[in-house]
């Protein structure tokens, strides 16, 4: 009789919770990526343009820092992510840097930040792959 009482806060509870942890995932970072081309060797001439390119049609806003290191930022609804990409001819990485409006605590963060960084990662390797 007593959860019969309860059942609709239980499961109104269980709910919230289910759609709390629904939104946040963990932080994604891709740490050496394997560069997968058409030719055996890509300069990092090309590896920077193939970032740059990338990056830029997916709505970031790229930095080269230096050779081997871009920034890049995307704003958008009153959103920002930042991520450092690091590369050489041979792989690349893409890692958190700061972001806004996320829920970011060190660990998760919201879904939609992970999106952004898989269509950049995508749009990379899909560049690399037709050089």
């Amino acid at each position: 009789m007593l959860f019969k009482n309860h059942a609709p806060l239980i499961l109104l509870a269980s709910i919230f919770l289910f759609v709390g942890c629904a939104s946040s995932n963990q932080v994604l970072n891709y740490n050496n990526a394997q560069v997968k081309s058409r030719s055996a060797t890509i300069s990092n001439k090309d590896m920077r343009r193939a970032i740059i390119l990338a990056g830029t049609n997916s709505g970031w806003q790229m930095q080269e820092v230096k050779q081997g290191l871009v920034n890049a930022t995307k704003f958008n609804t009153g959103h920002m992510a930042k991520v450092e990409i690091t590369y050489n001819t041979k792989n690349f990485s893409i890692n958190y840097v700061d972001s806004s409006n996320f829920q970011y605590d060190g660990t998760t963060i919201h879904k939609t930040y992970n999106k952004w960084v898989k269509v950049l990662y995508r749009n990379i390797s899909k560049n690399l792959s037709r050089l």
